[in-house]
């Protein structure tokens, strides 16, 4: 276990010691030469005691990203196997499997494996690879999924933007392992059956973050009318229907979401209910509606992250207070606004104040029944509060 040493400036390392994944490059005492990227090095702090160990990028803001902490611990195939089966064990802990066949595996840096995704989708697994670091391990990661799991097939999703910063080129999507998926995979969330396009859906090719919430608005949907706004496949209002909701209209900008949210749909729809899904942009068609109806029971908005960049907070915070606002206007008395937020950047405070002010240009009394984070499976290091990102608010609209 000879790696690298890198030494930390003064100061730099209570984070690390804390359990903070990053270290940026502002915090190393040198800038080292002749260290390829992607390899593993020490961490050391001024007086050269060691803090841990992580894989290193010269190319990215964030030159080494923490693997662990125990000094006696190599990076290697038996690291990998280990790690993702912890992480495995995690959610088995939580008895996922019990009521969903799609779940997330590898959370990134909340299971100690920065930038690494895995989510299972019945039986199959997609896996996205962000990071330099869990690229140069891509065969290990894959060996130890296929020993650990047996799935019948692992299909790669690394066509993400994130990879650039990485230094890394984009890698068109892929099989790994195993037998091709099916063109649409079919999984079910607490009795509700649903299917996942991995070839052509966003991210890995379902929002699985959103289960909890899509299960709530169930319980509340008998007899209601919704809107679902930025509806990709349109888990919210099939989920809906399965509560016996008698409408639901569903909008959304991508026509490639189309064919799985129809299936979605129709798998869930009611006798005597009725479904319509429109391809539209969310934002001046939800601003439309909102000057001249209709209105309806639920709406829920699910938009993609508005907050890319700190220095755009503020202009992130208006376009969220509008949309909110135009929402809330289109929630009949007694209604119900679903809304959430993927933006990291926007705290639960921020969200929390983003609805206050929505609801007072709305001039709409509101009263919050739940406020919910994230899932089991997609679990947050308090050492990392970057991973904080998904916030969803259930107000009740009272006039």
């Amino acid at each position: 276990m000879n790696y690298p040493e890198l030494k930390l400036r003064k100061g730099s390392e209570r984070s690390l010691i804390n359990g903070h994944p990053w270290v940026y490059s502002g915090a190393l005492d040198q800038s080292p030469d002749g260290i390829p990227p992607g390899d593993v090095v020490d961490v050391v702090d001024h007086r050269e005691r060691f803090i841990g160990r992580g894989s290193y990028n010269p190319h990215s803001g964030i030159r080494i990203r923490m693997l662990t902490s125990v000094r006696e611990r190599p990076i290697d195939r038996n690291f990998f196997r280990q790690s993702i089966k912890q992480a495995y064990q995690l959610r088995q802990q939580s008895s996922l499997s019990d009521h969903t066949t799609a779940y997330r595996i590898v959370h990134g840096e909340s299971d100690n494996l920065p930038g690494l995704v895995v989510d299972r989708y019945n039986n199959f697994l997609v896996v996205q690879f962000h990071t330099l670091g869990m690229e140069r391990f891509r065969d290990d990661i894959i060996d130890a999924l296929d020993a650990l799991l047996q799935p019948s097939g692992i299909y790669e999703r690394s066509d993400v933007g994130t990879r650039r910063a990485e230094g890394l080129p984009d890698r068109p999507a892929g099989l790994l392992r195993g037998v091709p998926p099916p063109e649409f995979i079919q999984i079910e969330e607490c009795g509700t059956p649903l299917v996942v396009d991995i070839y052509n859906g966003q991210k890995t090719g379902f929002f699985l973050d959103q289960r909890k919430n899509r299960m709530l608005l169930q319980s509340l949907s008998q007899g209601q009318s919704v809107l679902n706004c930025f509806a990709y496949t349109s888990g919210f209002s099939a989920h809906a229907l399965k509560g016996s909701a008698r409408r639901t209209l569903d909008v959304d900008i991508a026509p490639a979401a189309l064919p799985a949210a129809r299936q979605n749909l129709n798998a869930n729809q009611p006798t005597g209910s009725c479904c319509d899904y429109l391809i539209a942009d969310v934002f001046p068609f939800i601003a439309e509606l909102a000057e001249r109806g209709p209105r309806f029971d639920v709406v829920v908005l699910d938009p993609p992250s508005l907050l890319r960049k700190r220095r755009d907070f503020k202009k992130a915070m208006g376009i969220y207070t509008k949309l909110n606002r135009n929402a809330l206007k289109l929630v009949r008395p007694g209604g119900l606004l679903v809304t959430a937020s993927c933006s990291n950047r926007i705290s639960q405070e921020d969200f929390f104040h983003i609805l206050q002010r929505a609801a007072a240009s709305a001039r709409t009394d509101t009263r919050i029944l739940a406020y919910n984070l994230h899932p089991p499976d997609h679990p947050v290091n308090p050492a990392f509060p970057e991973g904080r990102y998904l916030k969803c608010i259930f107000a009740r609209v009272i006039a």
